[in-house]
């Protein structure tokens, strides 16, 4: 039931989230842009947030580096009739990332394999390891749990 649990949460997040995938990282930053949209000066902001004029610029700086506190953009947000909306958003699918890693785990494990066998003079084709690698990454998926994310050293 867990594993039911963990995929059903990952197709819910993967839905939810795609809303987000391409929102773009304003060039000047989403403070600077909000705020020269409404026609705000960096003074009128910084008298909405009880701080000086260099921290406005400051701030903004910050959010164009990546190096602005959660709680700061919230608070800019807010002065400037706005919401923070924070999301860590997948490059690709949530399922299509643990496939993926089930994928690498797959490899290995008949990569070991394989060895051996080449070992005893049983190696198998590429065309019959690429379909066991695929077979055996869906059922490393089925299981589920943590054991999926264990590097090769772990194991």
């Amino acid at each position: 039931m867990q594993k039911f649990a963990a995929k059903l949460r990952r197709r819910q997040l993967d839905t939810s989230l795609q809303h987000y995938k391409d929102l773009p990282r304003l060039p000047r930053g989403y403070i600077h842009e909000i705020r020269t949209a409404l026609e705000m000066t960096t003074r009128q902001l910084a008298e909405r947030l009880a701080v000086s004029q260099p921290s406005v610029i400051d701030m903004e700086k910050n959010e164009h580096r990546g190096s602005i506190s959660l709680k700061t953009l919230e608070n800019a947000a807010e002065a400037l009739g706005c919401r923070v909306v924070y999301a860590v958003v997948p490059k690709e699918s949530l399922e299509e990332i643990v496939f993926e890693q089930a994928l690498l785990n797959a490899r290995e494990i008949v990569r070991s394999v394989g060895r051996s066998m080449a070992l005893e003079k049983q190696a198998t084709e590429q065309v019959e390891q690429e379909e066991l690698i695929k077979e055996l990454a869906d059922e490393i998926v089925r299981k589920g749990g943590s054991a999926l994310w264990k590097t090769v050293n772990d194991r």
